[in-house]
C-alpha cells in the first residue's frame, strides 16, 4: 500500500511542484511573453468558451483547477 502511495505522488510531481504558482509566474520563469498568453487566452474564451479555456491552461501550464479559473476570472474583469 505505501508503495501505491509513492507511485501517486511521484506520477503527479509537476501538479504538486506548480501548486502555489500564477501562470503569470510560470510564464517569467519560462521567459514566455504574459501579454502573448493573455490574448491568446481572449481568443480561445471567446471562441470556445470558460470551460475549454480553463482545459487548456491546465494542459498548458500543469496548473491545478483554481489557479487557472483565477487567471480566466482576471481576464473577464479587464
Amino acid at each position: 500500500m505505501f508503495k501505491s502511495i509513492l507511485d501517486y505522488f511521484k506520477g503527479e510531481t509537476t501538479t504538486y511542484a506548480r501548486r502555489n504558482r500564477t501562470i503569470e509566474i510560470i510564464a517569467l520563469e519560462l521567459g514566455l511573453d504574459i501579454n502573448a498568453i493573455k490574448e491568446e487566452t481572449r481568443v480561445i474564451l471567446k471562441k470556445e468558451g470558460r470551460v475549454e479555456t480553463i482545459v487548456q491552461l491546465r494542459k498548458r501550464f500543469h496548473l491545478p483547477l483554481s489557479a487557472a479559473w483565477r487567471f480566466v476570472d482576471k481576464l473577464d474583469l479587464e
